[in-house]
């Protein structure tokens, strides 16, 4: 698929920022030619040190399936409207002539261009083993799923190529399950629950459909066991199609588990926190990450004083469910723990 593209000023800021002068810091690049590999949340960050705050880079209308793309090559070009900085996509290096040292002469051009080319705002690799697990499930959707029931052969454990048998699938099966098996629960730091968190265990096709339909497992990370639950397979959404952006209300959770129970978490860890679709939360939203005030003991005035939070980096959402979101950590200051708490970017 091709499409058609003026390489006019495409102006990707869609409106003054209310932290102009925050974002107007001296000796930051005024020009960046779009390398292979780059990402739009790096391009931003090239620029400046809170990428999150220029939506118009990574396109505003949320829904629009084709967006306006930026392309190995592009040209994007900082400048200031009243002193307030805008980012401009000037289109392909190729089309920019009588350039002298503080001005840029654009030549519109029309092209066609591959949309498989275009920069993602992330990168596949970082975000993509995450796009569909974990899974945060209540106890209702839980109980609901299919599951394996036994082998069809004399196997406790099941590998690539075992055959089993399922239920609860309904009447119209699907061709491709995945399989998670239930891990801990997800709770709230007063107990409350909140959702089982499940552990990808594999995947499996329907080979043979009826009144005990039968599954073969065609991929596992690890051993399949009856109990474990099939979740029917589903495509995720495409990686360039998350945009990052702060939150339109208030936001106020704490990251309760770690994707890999790392003690440490730094960039690009994932995590799980209280707060989801419930909330307001919604994919793409960036929420700033503060540790916990530390209390220390003042040998002067002999008494306990609790110090501030403390920012630590920031986290972008990338799947929600009723009480629970994950996100990744695209930026951090210092090593992130269990218990530290996120908030709209502004506060």
């Amino acid at each position: 698929m091709r499409r058609a593209r003026l390489s006019l000023l495409l102006v990707l800021a869609l409106s003054p920022l209310v932290w102009a002068d925050r974002l107007a810091v001296p000796h930051v690049p005024q020009r960046y030619v779009v390398q292979s590999g780059d990402t739009l949340w790096g391009i931003a960050d090239h620029f400046f040190q809170d990428p999150w705050r220029w939506p118009g880079i990574w396109n505003r209308n949320l829904q629009i399936r084709d967006p306006d793309l930026i392309y190995p090559g592009d040209v994007i070009v900082l400048r200031y409207v009243h002193g307030t900085p805008y980012l401009v996509n000037e289109g392909p290096a190729r089309a920019l002539t009588g350039q002298t040292q503080n001005t840029v002469v654009l030549r519109p051009t029309v092209g066609s261009r591959a949309l498989v080319g275009a920069i993602p705002t992330l990168d596949p690799n970082v975000i993509g083993p995450f796009l569909q697990r974990p899974l945060a499930l209540s106890r209702r959707a839980f109980r609901r799923l299919g599951y394996v029931a036994g082998a069809v052969h004399r196997h406790t454990f099941m590998s690539p190529l075992s055959r089993f048998y399922a239920r609860h699938l309904g009447a119209h099966p699907d061709k491709t399950y995945e399989i998670y098996r239930r891990g801990p629960a997800l709770r709230t730091s007063d107990g409350d629950f909140l959702a089982y968190e499940t552990k990808y265990v594999g995947q499996a096709k329907l080979v043979r459909p009826g009144r005990l339909p039968e599954l073969e497992v065609v991929s596992s990370i690890r051993q399949v066991e009856a109990g474990d639950r099939l979740v029917p397979w589903r495509r995720a959404a495409p990686i360039p199609y998350y945009y990052p952006r702060a939150p339109r209300k208030r936001i106020r959770a704490v990251v309760v588990a770690a994707t890999h129970n790392d003690l440490n978490l730094g960039t690009y860890a994932a995590v799980a926190i209280n707060a989801g679709k419930n909330a307001g939360i919604r994919r793409g939203y960036v929420l700033r990450i503060f540790s916990r005030p530390r209390s220390f003991y003042d040998p002067v005035a002999h008494e306990m004083v609790r110090g501030r939070k403390q920012p630590l980096g920031l986290l972008m959402i990338f799947r929600t469910f009723s009480r629970v979101s994950y996100g990744i950590i695209m930026q951090a200051r210092r090593e992130i723990h269990v218990g530290d708490s996120v908030t709209t970017p502004q506060d």
